[in-house]
């Protein structure tokens, strides 16, 4: 599985910052911002919950790409 985080992209997409995005989510904008920059791996259920505040598919945020 390859894992390449699309977090900062989205935010810049929509002019949010990491405050905005932890209000919306229920994430701390620490914890975001540690994601976004790759010195942190989101657990599952922040990756939900990240999504779920973004209204978008864990999926699409993560760019989740499956492989055999």
């Amino acid at each position: 599985m390859e894992n390449y985080n699309c977090l900062q992209t989205i935010m810049k997409n929509r002019n949010l910052s990491y405050k905005k995005l932890a209000r919306m989510t229920g994430v701390s904008s620490s914890t975001l911002q540690r994601i976004a920059v790759f010195e942190q791996s989101p657990t599952q259920k922040v990756m939900i919950a990240i999504a779920r505040g973004l209204r978008m598919e864990v999926a699409e945020v993560f760019n989740l790409e499956w492989r055999k």
